[in-house]
């Protein structure tokens, strides 16, 4: 049985559910630090510039996007300890659990954070989170259980 991940051996990551395509890496392992939700964009223009995957169209994620790879459990050891840092193992992760979203208010950006699953709002300027651009965009409807939002019907 195949995964819900597929790695394309092109340093992207392809989500079956969603249809979204993920940068494998992410920022903080390729500059050893946190960054601002303004380096984050300049980042992304560095990967289209690159043609990561032969891409050119990557960007920030959404918060819906990059809360649906949140899973509830994947153990991960750094430095002889074992954290749980909740993303699926076919990712690329070292250390930074905050990750910067599209999502902006007045001078402040959304941040998802993958070892506790919570969000915050972070100055732009602050050197508070990490990215892993994405690229394709997908039905947002289909990151979010029906259940949830009291509009489920009955199957008749």
């Amino acid at each position: 049985m195949e995964g819900r991940f597929r790695d394309n051996e092109d340093e992207t990551i392809t989500d079956t559910l969603t249809g979204l395509m993920w940068q494998e890496s992410y920022a903080y392992p390729e500059t050893g630090n946190y960054i601002s939700w303004y380096e984050a964009n300049e980042y992304i223009k560095e990967l289209n510039a690159n043609k990561l995957g032969g891409y050119s169209d990557w960007r920030l994620p959404s918060r819906l996007e990059i809360q649906s790879l949140y899973e509830i459990a994947h153990p991960f050891e750094s430095r002889g300890r074992t954290f749980t840092l909740h993303i699926d193992p076919v990712f690329e992760f070292s250390y930074g659990s905050c990750f910067w979203t599209s999502r902006t208010r007045l001078s402040a950006a959304l941040g998802f954070e993958f070892d506790v699953g919570d969000i915050h709002w972070y100055p732009q300027g602050s050197l508070s989170g990490t990215v892993r651009a994405v690229r394709l965009h997908s039905d947002p409807s289909i990151l979010v259980d029906s259940s949830w939002t009291g509009l489920a019907m009955e199957a008749g």
